[in-house]
């Protein structure tokens, strides 16, 4: 069987069990009312204690959240390329994949730098 037969077959399997799964938790789940009640919010089963001084989440941490996560791929793809590095007959093509993705990586981290994404605003 081919080899990527195989995969789309899986693929399709996966997809369509999540279908049926959530097509029979919207027939035969459990049927909520909302109610005035159920829609306020409430500390660990209580009233909050103090409405007046929460605030939301600054926006600021957000495209750090999002650089922080960018980063922290490359680092997990830098062990998957040093594990490859033993293969004889992969060294090449995962010398230039390495090249690239850092190249991509190097002018994402230069274009931040020069648009102040990583100082704090």
């Amino acid at each position: 069987m081919n080899p990527y037969l195989s995969i789309f077959l899986f693929f399709l399997a996966a997809v369509g069990l999540v279908g049926v799964i959530v097509l029979l938790n919207s027939l035969l789940g459990p049927r909520t009312v909302e109610t005035a009640v159920k829609l306020e919010p409430f500390e660990c089963g209580s009233r909050p204690l103090q409405t007046r001084n929460t605030r939301p989440l600054s926006i600021k941490y957000y495209p750090v959240a999002i650089i922080f996560l960018l980063f922290d791929l490359e680092t997990v793809l830098l062990f998957i390329w040093s594990m490859s590095c033993g293969n004889r007959e992969m060294t090449t093509l995962s010398f230039v994949s390495f090249i690239f993705f850092f190249g991509v990586l190097g002018l994402t981290f230069v274009y931040l730098w020069k648009d102040g994404g990583l100082e704090w605003r």
